[in-house]
């Protein structure tokens, strides 16, 4: 049954989050909240409403601002630093009694629509090590680093407060490394690869049994069936990019296209076109991605032949499919056959 979508223009974030968290961090700053907030439709007032939601368009803009006065390159990693702290109720209640990392990226998974609605998350496993995978849903990827960098800093973070312990992994991160890079190396340590074709976090899968310090199974189980409750009762469970790319990843044939995308989502063609121009995102876009996904999957997980991915993948030859796979990486297949076993 397909979830609950939202568009670029629903009210589907929670601004209890994010935004207000944006908002306090500048006023502390003494930062001007009015420049802050011009644009976006927010006043300052409406974040003192409890249930006060924006759309994916009110977010992008806040963010546009933000980056712009912000003087300096760490926003997104202070954002994350202030993440397990500033979440709400029952979503700091679940966190804090999970019994270890393994327990803690199920809970995020299944309720990250409250928190970080604009992510999705897919964990893999290969040999030894544990790997989460995260793209953009909410059609983000005009802010690609900056949720990259808010997300990993807030794991960390996280990871620190609940285990005592550093964090032990690498991270792979799909842009350019940047000018700014001694952030990285502070927040998230020195294990970093950038120019990669998707965001993995990977980590020693010894990590994920580790006891975390505040574990409490019974408070865990509770605030996991509060959450669940409030999830039921949700207008939005996705976002239409997240939606889209679901049903691509989970299509056997790799045969969905735009018209049988829009036939599954009950709109037209011509609607599903104009709603993720919305979202400055196209069908090719979201379908390379998901072939990119799947394609790495079957190289670096399941060890499969470049012949067998093209077959997997519904290419013509295998040809074919090195050819999209050097546009979508600017590198060839076989070069990520033993990628994740060296992170």
């Amino acid at each position: 049954m397909m979830q609950k979508i939202a568009y670029a223009h629903d009210k589907c974030i929670d601004s209890q989050l994010l935004v207000f968290n944006v908002v306090a961090l500048f006023e502390h700053r003494q930062l001007d909240i009015d420049t802050l907030l011009r644009g976006t439709q927010i006043f300052k007032q409406d974040l003192q409403q409890v249930e006060y939601h924006i759309s994916p368009l009110q977010l992008g803009k806040l963010i546009d601002n933000a980056l712009r006065m912000w003087p300096g390159n760490d926003l997104a990693f202070l954002l994350g630093q202030q993440w397990l702290p500033s979440q709400s109720g029952h979503l700091t209640n679940g966190l804090l009694c999970c019994k270890h990392l393994l327990q803690m990226q199920v809970f995020w998974q299944r309720h990250h629509w409250h928190c970080q609605p604009w992510l999705q998350g897919w964990r893999w496993r290969s040999g030894q090590s544990n790997h989460l995978l995260l793209q953009l849903d909410l059609g983000c990827h005009r802010h690609r680093r900056f949720f990259i960098e808010l997300t990993l800093s807030s794991l960390v973070s996280s990871y620190k407060r609940l285990s005592r312990h550093q964090w032990q992994g690498q991270f792979a991160l799909p842009f350019p490394k940047p000018n700014s890079v001694d952030q990285y190396y502070k927040y998230l340590g020195e294990s970093l690869l950038f120019d990669q074709p998707v965001c993995v976090v990977s980590y020693d899968s010894k990590m994920n049994q580790q006891q975390f310090e505040m574990a409490n199974r019974q408070g865990y189980l509770q605030a996991n069936h509060l959450i669940s409750q409030k999830q039921s009762q949700s207008k939005y469970q996705i976002g239409l990019p997240g939606a889209i790319r679901r049903l691509l990843l989970e299509s056997c044939d790799n045969q969905y296209s735009l018209p049988a995308v829009a036939m599954q989502l009950s709109l037209s063609p011509a609607t599903l076109k104009r709603r993720l121009k919305e979202y400055q995102l196209t069908f090719q876009q979201l379908q390379d991605e998901a072939n990119l996904q799947k394609a790495i999957y079957l190289l670096a997980i399941s060890g499969e032949n470049n012949l067998n991915v093209a077959k997997r993948l519904n290419f013509a030859d295998g040809n074919n499919f090195r050819r999209s796979f050097k546009r979508w990486t600017g590198q060839l297949p076989s070069q990520f056959k033993y990628w994740l076993a060296q992170n």
